[in-house]
């Protein structure tokens, strides 16, 4: 057998044995966060309107804890409202995962035209996050998303995987959030993208205090 291929059959053996490990350990429990309990005074951004999924989509998300809320902000020149999705997952065992907006929003009629990464200032740091633009129908919709764990926000589908591994295999821990921000790109309304910009900079700290560290 080739060099390469030994090289090759080592890597599967250690990610199949890495999988083992990770799929037989058991979790550290934590406190479910009550999402809801997040302010709905962000600093000028107040809530608007609570929403609770339909019992399919519950049961399909399979979340231990979820927000849906809309604010918005007073101002003289038009506002876009932004809508704050939260999904904590106490353990990710099992198929009780995580699911990427970048499968499900076309999973219901929207398709992606727009995708790239933008650093924002928030809570006195710098973060890396997902800007999309999703349409359907002649709309289109700004999404923010990213994933969130033990204090950090991580942009990579991938890479958020590779770090959920590696902190089951070493904190017996797989809990984490998906958080979602999306506005309505509408004409009139020119300030969107800074708007939730804005909004994810104001939230951010507040929502870092609820997840676990």
């Amino acid at each position: 057998m080739s060099a390469k291929r030994i090289l090759v059959a080592a890597c599967c053996l250690a990610a199949v044995g890495g999988y083992l490990r990770v799929w037989a350990a058991a979790d550290v429990v934590l406190p479910v966060p009550e999402l809801t309990s997040l302010p709905r005074q962000i600093g000028d951004w107040r809530a608007v309107q609570d929403t609770r999924l339909d019992e399919p989509t519950e049961v399909t998300l399979r979340a231990d804890s979820y927000v849906l809320r809309t604010y918005a902000r007073a101002a003289a020149l038009p506002v876009t409202p932004v809508t704050l999705f939260v999904a904590y997952y106490q353990s990710q065992r099992s198929g009780h995962t995580i699911h990427s907006p970048l499968n499900c929003l076309p999973g219901t009629g929207w398709e992606w035209i727009d995708r790239r990464r933008e650093t924002l200032t928030a809570g006195g740091r710098d973060v890396q996050v997902n800007r999309n633009v999703a349409t359907r129908n002649r709309e289109q919709v700004l999404v923010y998303y990213w994933y969130q764990s033990r204090g950090r926000v991580v942009p990579s589908d991938y890479w958020n995987k590779v770090l959920l591994v590696r902190d089951a295999l070493t904190l017996h821990r797989s809990d984490g959030a998906l958080v979602r921000i999306t506005a309505p790109l509408r004409p009139g309304r020119p300030r969107a993208v800074e708007d939730a910009a804005a909004f994810v900079r104001e939230m951010l700290p507040a929502l870092t205090k609820r997840l676990p560290g």
